[in-house]
């Protein structure tokens, strides 16, 4: 927009209101960014954001609030990005003991240049007054700064503590010198002084600001509300048109971090000054009465009385469909009249529960809703909502999905009428996740007469294992151990016995742990008891006579013999299915050491038993 510069003596304040609603009805014919979704992209962060489901429908825009810190910005790149509008610090109070006035360095610059790039243009001062007299002299010190400027959008009071013991404001606020009622005229004297002069005046605040330092006279005046608050979905519930959402964005044109902001058209633009209108009605919930939902009736920017000032009428506001209200004035707005639509939208869904998952899907189910023909099925990975799915069911299977991962899924019910749907608001999200893969390849080894060792493939996104082992007498694998790795060694057997395992994977994050269903069962067998009574001797030369006690079930036995008492080398070995046998040895009067092991034959396979004491003998 081209800078406008604004008559002077007895009409000046005439003339900048009428630049001013020329200004708007240039802006605000201009397409916007984007139709508000429960959930945007930020342009500066590259992140989600979940607006509040007041503003479904609304028309938003990307903004930013500049400063003397964000140095010496380039406009001309930032044009060619989505941003639309610029909030541009005019000048602040010091937070010292003497509170001077000074005006933001950059100020002209940042103006002159957003204004003449065709950027929708409102100020701020950063305020530290302490009374309703400071608080006026801050108003009539920006005043002068702005007045040859064409700015569209409101002039904002941003009060804020410094965050230092000894700054004015925090001072006077911890001292009790200043409380929420104290706080709230300052506000209204600055914006009183702002309004006389012309323009559209409003109040910045984050959230805590809002609800602990302000009272009721501020929020009663109409002012317009621009809300701080660092998060990605905010849970303010009053009003307010103007969203800061954080201040760590990027933007061509701008070196280092930027304050980012969604502007909610349809909100804003009755504050400044179109006439008659009627604030956005936000969809409502069907009740099988008649609905009469809230809404503000305002005549450049004051806010109109029922009663005194227009009396209301409704169309079609039972049931599920489009609706209308139509607003007539009276008194000194006899010639006015609105009609405004609305939705009627089904019933929220409740009820919605989590009904099974595997590694790769999720199925979540909820109540039926007779106000609903079909339902549709969001999901979130902590990357934003997107669609899941539609559905006629009161459950749903969600596939194709990455396992071992944390969701979040909700539902809305939604209802063609005519030849438009009508959907209602998203029920409370719940959070589920798939499941680990199922751990594969279980296998047993080193079984011996008292412990086995297990092993399976080690699963991908696993934190722990837990092994489970069959119970003949019940039926039932029963826990037995939690390991990190992928084997286990178990102890503490019965030899020669029967036994079966399974075991499942396990992931814990964010304090909640998902699991997988069982692997297949692996079936193993301990060895027979080893031998025990081993007896040696040497009746002749270059041979051992050895014998031992029986092994309950064992197939046969294995023999080793050996000059090396550790049995490393030179050593021999047999078979036997006896429990007696006569070694022969490569040489005579020669230490030899000796030990035997039972083994069982199941399935062609050999199960062995620990080693026999080792005895000792000198062959003859």
């Amino acid at each position: 927009m081209s800078t406008q510069t604004i008559g002077t003596s007895k009409n000046k304040i005439t003339s900048r209101f009428l630049a001013l609603l020329l200004s708007l009805t240039l802006c605000f014919s201009l397409p916007f960014t984007a139709s508000a979704a429960q959930t945007t992209k930020s342009i500066y962060t590259n992140t989600s954001f979940t607006h509040n489901s007041k503003f479904d429908g609304c028309t938003l825009y990307n903004a930013i609030d500049i400063s003397y810190h964000n140095g010496t910005i380039d406009f001309a790149k930032l044009k060619k990005t989505d941003t639309k509008a610029v909030i541009i610090r005019v000048g602040y109070r010091g937070y010292g003991g003497s509170g001077a006035l000074r005006k933001d360095n950059l100020f002209d610059y940042n103006i002159t240049n957003a204004i003449a790039k065709g950027f929708d243009v409102g100020v701020y001062f950063y305020s530290q007054s302490i009374n309703e007299q400071e608080a006026r002299e801050e108003a009539n010190f920006l005043l002068p700064y702005i007045k040859n400027y064409n700015i569209n959008l409101p002039v904002y009071f941003d009060y804020e503590f410094a965050e230092v013991s000894d700054g004015r404001l925090d001072s006077a606020w911890n001292s009790g010198k200043l409380n929420k009622s104290k706080m709230s005229k300052n506000a209204i004297a600055f914006c009183e002084t702002i309004e006389k002069a012309g323009y559209k005046a409003g109040v910045y605040s984050s959230t805590n600001f809002f609800q602990t330092k302000y009272d009721e006279t501020l929020f009663n005046k109409g002012y317009a509300m621009w809300l701080a608050h660092y998060a990605s979905k905010t849970s303010y519930a009053g009003d307010y048109e103007i969203w800061q959402y954080s201040s760590k964005g990027k933007v061509s044109g701008i070196d280092g971090s930027v304050d980012c902001n969604y502007v909610y058209s349809e909100y804003l633009k009755p504050l400044l000054g179109k006439g008659f209108d009627v604030s956005k009605i936000s969809k409502q919930t069907y009740t099988g009465n008649e609905i009469k939902p809230d809404f503000k009736v305002y005549y450049n920017g004051k806010t109109l009385i029922k009663g005194e000032d227009y009396y209301i009428t409704f169309k079609n506001n039972k049931n599920i469909g489009t609706a209308s209200i139509t607003v007539t004035g009276v008194n000194d707005y006899t010639k006015y009249r609105e009609t405004k639509e609305f939705s009627i939208v089904p019933t929220e869904v409740n009820g919605l529960k989590f009904a099974a998952s595997d590694s790769d899907s999720l199925k979540v189910s909820w109540n039926k809703n007779s106000t609903a023909d079909k339902y549709y099925v969001q999901i979130n990975s902590g990357k934003g909502w997107t669609k899941a799915g539609t559905t006629k069911e009161t459950s749903y299977t969600i596939s194709s999905l990455p396992n071992a991962s944390s969701y979040k899924v909700r539902v809305r019910g939604y209802k063609k009428v005519g030849d438009k749907y009508y959907y209602g608001y998203y029920c409370p999200e719940i959070e589920t996740a798939t499941k680990p893969v199922t751990p594969t390849g279980l296998k047993a080894s080193y079984t011996r007469s008292y412990s086995l060792k297990l092993s399976w493939d080690s699963q991908p996104f696993a934190n722990y294992y837990k092994v489970y082992k069959y119970n003949s007498s019940n039926k039932k694998y029963e826990f037995y151990k939690k390991v990190t790795s992928n084997s286990i060694k178990i102890t503490g057997l019965t030899p020669n016995t029967k036994y079966i395992f399974k075991v499942r994977a396990y992931q814990s994050k964010d304090g909640k742990t998902v699991y997988s269903s069982k692997s297949d069962a692996c079936t193993t067998y301990t060895s027979p008891p080893a031998p025990k009574n081993l007896s040696i001797k040497s009746p002749s030369s270059y041979r051992i006579s050895t014998s031992w006690s029986k092994s309950s079930s064992a197939s046969g036995y294995q023999v080793m013999w050996s000059t090396s008492n550790n049995f490393s080398y030179n050593y021999k070995s047999v078979n036997v299915s006896g429990t007696s046998t006569v070694l022969k040895t490569a040489q005579s009067k020669k230490t030899y050491y000796v030990h035997v092991r039972a083994y069982k034959i199941r399935n062609g396979r050999k199960y062995y038993s620990d080693w026999s004491t080792t005895k000792s003998v000198v062959t003859k």
